[in-house]
């Protein structure tokens, strides 16, 4: 039986691109995504399965784990990848109500961007474990604002850092079960994220080219040296980018301690 792909947003942009190269490479692909009818047509076309999800609702998200593992028994790489930008202006503090106070923050990008890729991840490794020979591949899409500072867009910023901090706390930890965690940290991907004229603003010449960030995916699930690795990617380079170095030896022994040490502190 071929290998087994989850993959949420799956039916367009990175997902989509990366669903149709591992369907080339044989890969049998599961597609996660919202937008049903884009959905069912890509899984059509690339003799994949289609799930209704939405990875902000445990429910549903889970739901989708257990029907692919019912149909395939078997999961061998979850693209943990669904995203979006933030549609407000967290600089803007207009009075709302008799209070004085705004309206409510939506952090809805939070919901996606972070809390949907921990349980996606969170669900991934449950399932790898259940692999016949325990192990697989998880790949995070966070971005080069991970990375850097990101000021047009502050909350997206701060989720996709949490993407890169979270795959880098964890790497190390699951590995020693067979599960590599990893993420791509892209610079300007056009994809349905931004409207064109959005896209249009940014310096075209940075761009980088979808298919060079499908690679680093492709490269990232097939090495299997690779774990708890940033790939940063800008117009058609990439590297692989370290965590900050310890000031001193007290904080790389105080960030080094064992997460058995917390045992009696959680269920």
């Amino acid at each position: 039986m071929s290998k087994v792909a989850l993959i949420t947003g799956g039916a367009s942009g990175l997902g989509l691109a990366t669903s149709r190269a591992f369907a080339k490479d044989g890969w049998t692909v599961a597609i996660a995504d919202l937008n049903v009818t884009s959905g069912e047509q890509v899984a059509k076309e690339l003799g994949g399965t289609f799930y209704k999800t939405n990875v902000t609702d445990w429910d549903s998200l889970s739901d989708t784990f257990a029907r692919v593992w019912k149909e395939y028994e078997r999961l061998d790489f979850v693209f943990a990848n669904a995203g979006i930008v933030e549609k407000v202006d967290i600089y803007k503090h207009e009075e709302s109500d008799a209070r004085g106070l705004p309206p409510k923050l939506d952090t809805t990008v939070m919901d996606i961007n972070l809390t949907s890729v921990i349980n996606t991840s969170y669900l991934a490794i449950h399932f790898f474990r259940k692999n016949t020979t325990p192990g697989g591949a998880l790949v995070i899409t966070a971005s080069s604002g991970g990375l850097y500072p990101v000021p047009f867009l502050p909350m997206y910023g701060a989720a996709k850092h949490g993407c890169v901090g979270f795959t880098r706390s964890i790497a190390n930890t699951m590995s020693k079960e067979g599960i590599r965690v990893n993420c791509i940290c892209p610079g300007a991907v056009r994809t349905g994220l931004l409207a064109q004229h959005e896209w249009d603003r940014l310096p075209q010449a940075t761009f980088v080219p979808i298919e060079k960030v499908v690679k680093a995916v492709q490269m990232l699930v097939n090495d299997d040296s690779l774990n708890g690795k940033a790939v940063e990617l800008i117009k058609d380079q990439w590297k692989f980018r370290d965590p900050p170095e310890f000031e001193d030896e007290a904080m790389k022994e105080v960030m080094s301690v064992d997460s058995k040490a917390f045992d009696t502190q959680r269920h």
